[in-house]
């Protein structure tokens, strides 16, 4: 019974974590993973995308590891 609100929560401190290394809101997308929990991986792995995508431009490439 403890390991729903902990998953939930380490899933919270990762999204927080990803959105400040990729210069996104990151109390936004915590205080939503906490909400969500990991349904929110999708939607915010979709969003730093097109953040990307619309910080280097149409024509721009990008390096995918």
């Amino acid at each position: 019974m403890l390991l729903v609100p902990v998953v939930w929560l380490l899933v919270a401190i990762g999204i927080y974590i990803a959105a400040l290394r990729s210069g996104m809101q990151a109390l936004y997308w915590a205080l939503a993973a906490l909400l969500t929990g990991p349904l929110l991986l999708p939607l915010f792995s979709s969003h730093k995308r097109l953040q990307l995508c619309r910080a280097h431009g149409s024509g721009g490439q990008v390096f995918k590891p």
